[in-house]
């Protein structure tokens, strides 16, 4: 109920709460893990185990990874109450690899629902148009909420984060053993809405990664400042379209148990990245596989927004697809709290000037009639 209070009476005063103290992963707490190609092969095999004996819903599902010859690197149906637990690999490292991205997806990700097949499309259409330079994981591996109300939950993405920081490092060791020492590859990392939350989460334990994007996340952990972070200057990227149901959920203050911590688009340090419009060919196709049509042009935003911002060649996909390939524009040094913050630049709108005729000069001697003054361009 205090939540209800606090929400309706819109404030914004964060409680003062003491954050619980974590463990950061280090690579030497990790057991080493079995390589990748060992997994993949190993959770094929349990995918056949499986449907051996499996529903006819579940049956569809497992087939149809086999047919599709999906890279398993974690494969759990017994876990979410038999809905299923999930990581995979698209693409592959090889010689021309120059990021290897993680990819985790908001509430409800199991393997029994559409999210299991959206989340793979979508990394499936960065991935090729890498032409190679890109490899992809979908990490789904744990328990995850179902739908918004227990998405709020702050329960679920602290275990969610942990397991997700000691994947980080069994990544970027299997990176390592696969391309060899002085590869360059970098690990990008980004949380869609509810995996927003388990990324930042993530980061306390110690993510491996170079760069983190929130992609309309529901919150950055329960930190209050990047220098809670095991690593204060990693850079940081955010993006929420305008109208997105998130964003009235991003931050807000609520008792112990609930939300995600503070909203990634206004979190200090954090580059805010522009959602922009939808694809401008009305022939493009949507997520559903319908054309744009009308829509075609169109700004992203609004209660679709939470989810268009995956259309493939969308202002937002692009913004994605930049991240992961390591062209996001850097962002300027995060300094300690405290320190005095460089100056922000603001670009202006381009000022027109107006045209003023002799009459109007004589009439008052100013830019208009009777005397009235005032500053045009300013």
């Amino acid at each position: 109920m205090s939540a209800v209070l606090l929400i309706t009476a819109g404030t914004q005063v964060v409680p003062s709460l003491d954050l619980p103290t974590v463990t950061p992963v280090s690579p030497a707490a990790v057991l080493p893990g079995a390589p990748f190609d060992a997994r993949i092969e190993a959770n094929l095999d349990r995918v056949r185990s499986a449907l051996s004996d499996a529903a006819a819903e579940p049956a569809r599902t497992y087939q149809r990874i086999l047919d599709q010859g999906r890279q398993l690197l974690h494969f759990d149906p017994d876990a979410n109450l038999g809905r299923g637990s999930w990581a995979e690999l698209v693409g592959e490292f090889g010689e021309h690899t120059e990021t290897v991205g993680i990819l985790v997806p908001g509430s409800t990700a199991y393997i029994l629902d559409h999210n299991f097949d959206k989340y793979y499309q979508r990394a499936s259409h960065l991935v090729e148009e890498s032409n190679g330079r890109l490899a992809l994981v979908v990490w789904a591996d744990g328990t995850y909420p179902k739908g918004w109300l227990r998405g709020a939950m702050s329960r679920y993405h602290e275990p969610l984060g942990e397991a997700l920081a000691r994947f980080s490092h069994d990544l970027r060791r299997e990176i390592s053993d696969q391309l060899g020492p002085g590869h360059g590859v970098s690990l990008l990392v980004a949380g869609h809405s509810f995996g927003g939350a388990v990324v930042g989460a993530a980061e306390r334990y110690g993510l491996e990664a170079d760069a983190v994007l929130h992609i309309a996340s529901a919150g950055v952990g329960h930190v209050r400042d990047p220098y809670d972070y095991p690593d204060p200057t990693r850079p940081r990227y955010s993006m929420t379209a305008p109208g997105d149901l998130i964003s009235f959920v991003q931050g807000l203050p609520t008792p112990p148990g609930l939300g995600h911590g503070p909203s990634p688009d206004s979190f200090r340090c954090v580059v805010t990245l522009p959602t922009g419009r939808l694809p401008s060919n009305p022939d493009y196709l949507d997520e559903s596989g319908d054309a744009l049509g009308d829509r075609a042009g169109e700004r992203i935003g609004g209660v679709s927004s939470h989810s268009e911002v995956f259309i493939h060649r969308s202002d937002a996909w692009r913004q994605i697809y930049r991240f992961f390939i390591g062209s996001a524009p850097p962002p300027p040094r995060c300094p300690e709290p405290g320190e005095s913050a460089p100056v922000k630049a603001r670009v202006l709108p381009l000022a027109v000037p107006r045209v003023v005729t002799a009459y109007q000069c004589r009439a008052g001697g100013g830019l208009r009639p009777a005397g009235r003054h005032r500053w045009v361009g300013a």
